[in-house]
């Protein structure tokens, strides 16, 4: 048997990685491995930046590609391949609505290689979406942002994420993506960025689509990916609404799911 994939994109929370964080490195290489030999390409497509996705994979990181932040920025084997910004402008405008509409929450707005913090939240909420950014700094001033700025993430009922959305785009040109990513995180994106889009763009520059695509998410931000894979797997764990937009679905995060799936494959393809 062939596979029937070219390309494998994870998802990283409550996906590839397990309740506590971690993943199986010895399995993890000897998946990746196998892959690598049959010419497979391994895809993190993640709301995390990529200077913390280079912490949480280490040496295996410059054996991969990554869709970073939602698909706001995209590598290929180290090397920058496309990003996608907000206006500085509109960030300004989205966070104050946002805090005055619900009250002042953790929020982290994500430049190239940090992540930026108010003070005045309590630290235990900061340190909260700190550890995503994997390197963060607190300011005292949202006006002290950088120009390029990739993503916003609001420690916050992620329910709200579609009102969010509708009620920056009914009042502003220039319109955003707000997306459900964690129970209590919404992820905020220029309008088109989503993990499908980022994935289409890099298969795109390795000449492959969504048919040579296998893909496994958990969250709303995952729905878009789901949709673009041929082969797509919902967690056992998801969101309903994720599970509905899913071909199949993969045991859970905490039982290795993933890796079961990856594995049956190899298996079957060694027939």
């Amino acid at each position: 048997m062939t596979l029937p994939f070219k390309a494998i994109a994870v998802d990283m929370d409550g996906t590839f990685l397990d309740d506590r964080k971690q993943f199986n490195h010895k399995e993890f290489d000897q998946i990746l491995t196998e892959f690598e030999q049959r010419g497979v390409h391994f895809i993190v497509a993640s709301g995390r930046p990529y200077v913390r996705l280079k912490q949480d994979f280490g040496k295996f990181a410059s054996r991969m590609d990554f869709v970073t932040l939602n698909g706001s920025r995209l590598i290929i084997k180290g090397q920058e391949a496309g990003s996608y910004l907000l206006n500085r402008d509109d960030v300004l405008k989205l966070i104050h609505d946002v805090h005055v509409k619900y009250g002042e929450m953790a929020t982290m707005v994500f430049g190239r290689d940090i992540a930026y913090l108010h003070s005045n939240v309590e630290k235990d909420e900061r340190d909260f979406l700190a550890y995503f950014a994997g390197n963060s700094t607190v300011i005292n001033d949202w006006n002290d942002l950088p120009d390029k700025i990739y993503q916003i993430t609001f420690g916050m009922d992620s329910s709200k994420a579609a009102e969010i959305e509708r009620d920056f785009n009914s009042k502003h040109d220039n319109q955003i993506s707000a997306f459900a990513s964690a129970t209590f995180a919404i992820d905020v994106n220029t309008q088109g960025v989503n993990k499908g889009a980022g994935l289409k763009h890099l298969l795109e520059k390795m000449g492959m689509t969504g048919d040579d695509l296998i893909a496994f998410g958990d969250g709303g931000n995952d729905i878009d990916m789901l949709k673009f894979a041929k082969y797509s797997y919902a967690m056992a764990n998801g969101m309903d609404k994720v599970k509905k937009q899913a071909k199949y679905i993969a045991p859970a995060n905490t039982e290795n799911g993933v890796f079961k799936v990856l594995q049956k494959y190899l298996a079957e393809d060694k027939k």
